[in-house]
């Protein structure tokens, strides 16, 4: 629990975890410049003072917010690995989760907070360009791993495991902007399965 002061008087106390999240779910709906202070207390639940006692100003929520889905991110990844038989079993299920996620989210009209924020935010402000290019390098890293270990195991071919691992990211952000006009959410597993063909 996170304690905030709304002024003199006893600290309010909320889930951190749980407010950055409703607070992404705005940023989401709207984007980071259309998100209105309205729009952050009504969907948090909390008054100015107490958001902006405990997180800072909208630009530090923001910052706040896009760590938390990062952490988030690389929790599934992890899960996906963790409990696939193989490597490539782990990459597999990696790409068809995010391929119903992108058919899901864009039916919701939300999409990805990370994609959706390089394409608002990038270029331009550097602290979310820096935890943007943190997540895209921690995944590349890990996927850098997992393919090798794959091809020690002899389930890949010979291209350069972190050149595949670029691949695998590459396909991942194309995964949700396809989202964006896919008449069919089958379109996006359709491309998860031939990339998993591509990395054979």
């Amino acid at each position: 629990m996170t304690a905030a002061r709304t002024g003199p008087g006893r600290p309010r106390e909320f889930d951190e975890g749980a407010v950055l999240d409703a607070a992404g779910e705005a940023f989401l709906l709207h984007g980071y410049h259309a998100t209105s202070l309205t729009d952050l207390t009504t969907a948090t639940g909390l008054h100015r003072g107490s958001l902006y006692g405990a997180f800072g100003d909208k630009h530090r929520l923001f910052l706040a917010v896009l760590r938390r889905h990062s952490r988030l991110a690389v929790d599934a990844l992890e899960a996906d690995l963790a409990n696939a038989a193989t490597p490539m079993d782990g990459i597999h299920a990696l790409l068809l989760r995010q391929a119903r996620k992108a058919g899901q989210h864009m039916a919701e009209g939300r999409g990805c907070l990370i994609a959706n924020s390089t394409l608002e935010m990038l270029p331009g402000d550097e602290r979310v360009a820096a935890v943007i290019a943190g997540h895209h390098r921690w995944r590349e890293d890990r996927l850098t791993e997992v393919l090798e270990l794959a091809r020690a195991q002899g389930q890949t071919g010979a291209a350069p495991p972190r050149a595949f691992a670029r691949f695998v990211g590459t396909v991942i952000e194309g995964l949700w902007q396809l989202g964006r006009t896919a008449s069919d959410p089958r379109q996006l597993t359709e491309v998860a399965e031939a990339a998993m063909r591509a990395l054979r």
